[in-house]
């Protein structure tokens, strides 16, 4: 186990688990320092530090958003980011309203598939509502077999559900995390499209406030690990890591704390807390 996990999902938007849950299980496994790094949401963030004095760990805020780099989805983890700013609250608020449409459209589309399915199924299924939601649904209602179904047979681009979504614009992702206080990391580079040049890419983010890399992640070969962290060393850029634990359905091999940092990486990432710079 490592010492830190970097990037873990909650129930707050495509996880299993919820804050309370996923502090257990960390303070289980003798993680001494994690982030919930939601997909485009906060709602995770209010009770954290409430759960690190009752859990014994250290609980960095985060979030993860889903920008739009020539068109290319990437995406950039924001960590030790006041929560309470105004202007982060507004873009979250925005894109809580897009993907709420998108949704309903995706529906909309099964629905004259003869798909009997509601808006109403999933409502509560999360405060960021995205298409692991609705494959959810279908796998429980029979339409499917498996999540992974649900994707290939109608969620994926250029099946007869996929609904395209907004996408926030990586310059004003990188500059609204700036103005939150917050550190920006480049999430799970191994994951990113085939054809991107990740160092050229590297070079330009890091021109509009990029801070670091996501260096371990379960997504990552082993010269991938090697090839990212001499990245990050050569453009002076932070080190990160985590496990992306989403829970059973999603991550069967690794949990909480088998990807992550270790004591000294974390003690460095650590430091570049605004209130310590």
């Amino acid at each position: 186990m490592q010492f830190s996990d970097l990037h873990i999902h909650s129930a707050y938007s495509d996880g299993l688990m919820w804050p309370r849950e996923i502090a257990e299980m960390a303070s289980q496994n003798n993680i001494k320092c994690i982030s919930i790094t939601d997909h485009d949401t906060i709602d995770s963030q209010y009770k954290i530090n409430e759960l690190s004095g009752q859990f014994g760990i250290n609980i960095i805020p985060g979030i993860e958003l889903s920008t739009e780099y020539n068109d290319i989805e990437l995406h950039l983890l924001g960590y030790f980011i006041n929560i309470h700013n105004a202007e982060l609250q507004q873009v979250l608020s925005s894109i809580k309203d897009s993907r709420e449409k998108r949704i309903k459209d995706i529906i909309l589309k099964l629905n004259n598939l003869d798909i009997d399915i509601s808006y109403s199924d999933i409502i509560h299924e999360g405060s960021t509502l995205g298409r692991p939601h609705i494959a959810k649904i279908l796998v429980s209602k029979g339409y499917v077999s498996s999540t992974k179904e649900a994707f290939t047979q109608y969620l994926t681009k250029g099946k007869p559900a996929y609904v395209d979504r907004y996408k926030i614009y990586y310059k004003d992702a990188l500059k609204l995390i700036n103005s939150c206080n917050g550190i920006s990391v480049l999430a799970h580079p191994g994951e990113i499209k085939k054809g991107i040049h990740l160092k050229e890419t590297v070079k330009e983010l890091k021109v509009y406030g990029l801070n670091g890399i996501e260096v371990f992640h379960p997504a990552h070969s082993s010269k991938q690990v090697n090839d990212y962290y001499n990245l990050s060393k050569k453009y002076s850029l932070v080190i990160s890591g985590g496990s992306d634990y989403h829970g059973s359905h999603n991550n069967t091999v690794s949990t909480i704390g088998t990807y992550g940092l270790d004591e000294n990486l974390t003690n460095k990432f650590l430091k570049l807390n605004f209130f310590n710079r």
